[in-house]
């Protein structure tokens, strides 16, 4: 049971830790505060830009009126900007600004050091191994997720 501890403790820590980093570097990278939403946002937006905003509130699962409000922040701090679409004026698409764009390098060049740290330490074997353990856990985060919002639309 001591292993189990320990691996809540030190999975509780990293989580908490990456987050703390995150706001911090992008706080500093960008000259304003930047939430762990807000970052996680950006990262979808930029991964697909331009995007529904539909999209967006779905892969973070958040609700459009949710997420329309996060926009709403990220608009000011010129991070994001709304374009309505050519084919369909009803759909508004949102993608980065410069600014937005160089918050989304940012935090992209962050994880790709994080997780380089990690993997460059370990044979290939030991990746495999990790990856397989991730995913096992990503599982059972996905079932906890369906489970919740089940109790919540059910």
């Amino acid at each position: 049971m001591e292993d189990a501890e320990q691996l809540n403790s030190f999975l509780v820590d990293v989580f908490g830790r990456i987050n703390k980093i995150e706001e911090r570097a992008m706080a500093g990278g960008l000259g304003s505060a930047v939430s762990i939403t807000e970052i996680h946002i950006i990262e979808k937006i930029g991964d697909r830009e331009p995007v529904r905003m539909s999209e967006v509130a779905r892969s973070i699962g958040v609700t459009l009126a949710t997420l329309t409000v996060a926009c709403d922040k990220l608009v000011a701090k010129g991070l994001v900007r709304r374009v309505r679409s050519q084919e369909d004026r009803r759909v508004v698409n949102i993608m980065l600004t410069d600014k937005g764009r160089a918050a989304y390098e940012y935090h992209k060049d962050f994880h790709e050091r994080m997780i380089a740290s990690l993997v460059d330490t370990l044979s290939p074997e030991q990746t495999a191994l990790l990856a397989q353990s991730l995913e096992k856990l990503q599982d059972f985060f996905r079932h906890e997720e369906a489970a919740v919002e089940g109790e919540t639309n059910g």
